[in-house]
């Protein structure tokens, strides 16, 4: 008989992120990014400190650490995979959006509203709602 298992690794990364600064020099720079990020602002995006970039790339170490884990049942996924899943739904809805105003504008109509419908669950699982009243 078939056992469930978790099996997970872990890799050790950098994170990098980098922001634009207007500053009178480096130290002056570098002291309004470190106080944006102890105020959890570096990641605002704003038109005086513009996020660049927010990554992580592996160390480069190649180890990598296995650890297996016999269960009775599978956790939820977790944030992470949530928001995965909401940020592909979400992409999915654009698509189907762009994909109905071209079929639209192709046979010189305007949009068909069962191209849309169709669209309403995967806007509602990438906004995390399980209907359209809440």
């Amino acid at each position: 008989m078939n056992k469930k298992f978790i099996v997970s690794y872990e890799l050790d990364y950098v994170h990098r992120v980098s922001v634009g600064i207007t500053a009178q020099d480096q130290a002056e720079a570098q002291q309004l990014a470190e106080q944006a990020f102890n105020e959890a602002l570096i990641w605002d995006d704003t038109e005086t400190m513009p996020l660049l970039s927010d990554d992580y790339y592996e160390s480069g170490d190649e180890r990598m650490a296995w650890e297996c884990e016999a269960v009775e049942h599978y956790p939820e996924p977790d944030h992470s995979v949530r928001q995965f899943k909401k940020e592909q739904a979400a992409f999915r809805v654009c698509r189907g959006l762009i994909e109905a105003y071209q079929r639209g504008e192709t046979s010189g109509e305007s949009v068909d509203w069962e191209d849309l419908d169709q669209l309403i669950p995967l806007a509602l699982e990438a906004l995390d709602k399980q209907s359209l009243e809440n």
